[in-house]
């Protein structure tokens, strides 16, 4: 995938007063990610199309690097505290679609780290050219929801009983989705004007 970000990277941003660094993930981070997605509770997982708990979806998202996939990884206190995905398929009817995946440590949340890996998100997004952003998550994970609406994505559809846990309970995935064309009109007023232009 091409990537003519004009966004660079490191960055260092507080949080709460505690540094934390965003950088592009890279094939070397793939012992500090296994560790990081281990942590998660299942639940958080859900979302995603494959399972990230399996070494080979993990292989073959890092493989995806810079071409389905650019990534970002927060790092604080020399641990990966939150990471990113935009995942976009070139091959399908919607290349100019794509997907966000964002993870935040439940140590981490409630602390504005999932909201700045959104926003980053959302200048990848401009620098790759994409016309759509979508995500999807269980409904049960109202907060997770409440901020990607509050930045500006509209519910679209739930899928009923359309994911399960490894003890077999199905649960809902809602998709919301944000047109890319939007973000400039939505900037003002939903305080995404200083991710937009930094």
């Amino acid at each position: 995938m091409k990537n003519t970000s004009k966004r660079h990277y490191p960055r260092h941003l507080e949080l709460q007063g505690c540094p934390v660094d965003f950088r592009l993930m890279t094939e070397a981070d793939a012992p500090a990610l296994t560790t990081f997605i281990d942590a998660l509770p299942v639940h958080d997982l859900l979302f995603v199309r494959r399972n990230l708990s399996h070494p080979k979806v993990l292989a073959a998202w890092l493989a995806a690097l810079d071409k389905q996939v650019t990534s970002l990884v927060a790092v604080a206190e020399g641990q990966l505290v939150g990471c990113t995905a935009v995942v976009v398929d070139a091959r399908s009817w919607s290349p100019h679609v794509g997907e966000l995946r964002v993870l935040v440590a439940p140590a981490w949340r409630g602390r504005g780290l999932g909201r700045v890996l959104i926003k980053e998100c959302f200048n990848l997004a401009v620098s790759l050219g994409l016309e759509k952003l979508t995500v999807q998550m269980t409904v049960d994970q109202s907060a997770a929801i409440q901020v990607f609406e509050e930045l500006g994505f509209r519910p679209e559809a739930v899928l009923r009983n359309h994911v399960k846990d490894t003890d077999g309970r199905t649960y809902d995935l809602a998709l919301l989705s944000l047109q890319v064309s939007e973000l400039g009109t939505r900037a003002a007023e939903d305080g995404m004007s200083s991710a937009l232009n930094q």
